[in-house]
């Protein structure tokens, strides 16, 4: 499976997997939902019932109370139903039921008799309100019913957009239902179809099958432009790789792998392998260039020595022949220059033999401060003939290290020297010399050793510590003592580097484990 299609794939499922498990939930409790909804459908139909039922009630409330007030102030009304005949006062009844929309009203005496009845309807279930009227001598009852029939039960169906009924007997209306007590016993029923757990999870699947769609579709896009960004520069990186192993290495066919990031893996491990090769042939090839650079070195340098001591057996050959009597004066000149140059070449082999066989560091106790003063002490007379400002910081310096005191102070006399030997002939006299600790969780301690002389040039920044590289040639310069400094400070597990200085001189740093070299 290639990168890409991992990429839209895992987007895909981030978008429908979250989905999924969100309707799972709801999936497993369908039952308790679905009553949960059965509950609120019949709390809804409730309300609303109760709210019609109210405004009945209102309505009927109101009527009463206005038929009532009318029929007190009605000059004519009155008396026609207090002194009767009855044809007079049930005109009086029905003008009060159409005007306040009551459907039945009856007026009665106050010792009970009916005075007036009037109703256009007969529902099985009314509403009721009685009113008393306090007329001259006599008290009225006024008796005002409105009716619930069909037309308030079609308006309870049209607001809950259920069946509704009224019933005395509760049984009637069905096992989901909402209920409001009307009067007399009666009860107004709304059915209200129960939610089943079935058309829950129908209703949650409708609706996952509605959005995965869209959600499927965003993931493959996002997917597809993420993709190809990411996928696009790993391809560029894995051609690069195989372009440079190519350099580096024999030809080698990588399988087609369809997966870019195992081609871009087999493609770094080819590379890989490839500088390996290069650096071993790199390796091999500066040692081969080190020992010729070392043979033409020691080739000269022992060719300069030679050219003397011939010349000096030559001139004692021709005194011997030419003129005897002063051959004890010849031998003796000629054999002080003989020596001198045999010093000369034992100085040179000892110098190979020291370098070429540093024995391995002896490490002890020491403390660094009095190798950098002891090192300091054996160019005093040098620094102060050449006015050389020098400063120590060694406020940081450990007190105890773990050293071979008597090679690290050799490195470190070989650095001074160098940078006093730099500083000849410059206007600018200045040395700073700094010990200090770092502040690594390894305890390297670093000498640096920083001149103002001309610093290095890149050729010799590059090769400083290549054995018998010296730009002092004419001035007796060896080429071995940084590059025995270099070798100390491998030996003791540490590091050694040239770069320019702060003052634009040169800067030399000796890094150190403060727990010594390794064991092995």
């Amino acid at each position: 499976m290639t990168l890409r299609l991992r990429i839209v794939v895992a987007l895909v499922l981030a978008a429908l997997v979250p989905m999924a498990v969100v309707l799972v939930v709801p999936l497993l409790s369908a039952k308790r939902r679905a009553d949960d909804e059965t509950t609120a459908r019949i709390a809804a139909a409730r309300r609303q019932a109760e709210v019609l039922l109210e405004r009945e009630r209102a309505l009927l409330t109101g009527g009463a109370t206005h038929a009532a007030d009318d029929l007190a102030a009605d000059r004519d009304g009155l008396p026609a139903v207090l002194r009767g005949p009855e044809s007079l006062a049930v005109p009086v009844a029905r003008r009060l039921a159409e005007r306040y929309g009551l459907d039945r009203v009856s007026i009665s005496g106050e010792a009970g008799g009916v005075l007036a009845v009037y109703e256009r309807g007969s529902g099985a279930v009314s509403l009721v309100e009685d009113r008393r009227i306090g007329v001259v001598g006599e008290t009225l009852l006024l008796h005002a019913e409105r009716d619930l029939g069909p037309e308030f039960l079609a308006l309870v169906e049209a607001v809950t957009a259920q069946h509704a009924r009224i019933s005395h007997d509760p049984s009637d209306c069905g096992p989901s239902r909402a209920e409001v007590a009307v009067s007399g016993g009666a009860i107004l029923c709304v059915g209200v179809p129960a939610s089943t757990a079935g058309e829950v999870r129908a209703d949650l699947l409708k609706a996952f099958v509605g959005t995965a769609p869209m959600a499927l579709l965003l993931a493959l896009a996002v997917g597809l432009y993420l993709s190809a960004r990411i996928v696009r520069p790993l391809r560029a990186l894995t051609d690069r790789a195989d372009e440079i192993s190519a350099r580096h290495a024999g030809p080698l066919t990588l399988l087609p792998e369809r997966d870019e990031i195992l081609r871009l893996t087999l493609a770094f491990e080819r590379m890989l392998d490839g500088l390996a090769a290069s650096e071993r042939q790199r390796a091999a090839a500066e040692r081969v260039a080190a020992w010729e650079e070392i043979a033409r070195r020691l080739a000269h340098e022992i060719k300069n020595p030679l050219s003397p001591i011939q010349l000096a057996v030559e001139n004692l050959r021709r005194v011997r022949e030419r003129a005897p009597g002063e051959l004890d004066r010849a031998l003796a000149e000629e054999t002080a220059t003989i020596l001198e140059e045999v010093a000369v070449l034992r100085r040179l082999v000892d110098e190979f033999a020291r370098f070429a066989r540093l024995p391995r560091p002896i490490a002890a106790p020491c403390d660094p401060r009095a190798i950098v003063a002891s090192a300091l002490a054996l160019y005093a007379a040098r620094i102060d003939s050449s006015r050389v400002a020098v400063t120590v910081i060694d406020r940081e310096a450990p007190t105890t290290v773990v050293w071979d005191a008597e090679q690290v102070g050799r490195a470190v006399k070989n650095v001074i020297q160098n940078a006093l030997d730099a500083m000849e002939g410059c206007a600018s006299r200045a040395l700073r010399l700094e010990v200090r600790e770092s502040r690594d969780r390894r305890g390297i301690v670093e000498i640096a050793v920083e001149d103002s002389g001309p610093g290095f040039t890149p050729e010799a920044r590059r090769r400083v510590f290549e054995p018998y590289f010296t730009t002092r040639g004419e001035a007796g310069g060896t080429g071995l003592g940084l590059a025995i400094a270099y070798r100390i400070a491998a030996d003791h597990g540490g590091s050694i580097r040239a770069d320019r200085g702060a003052s634009g001189g040169a800067r030399v740093e000796i890094s150190l484990p403060a727990g010594g070299p390794p064991t092995a």
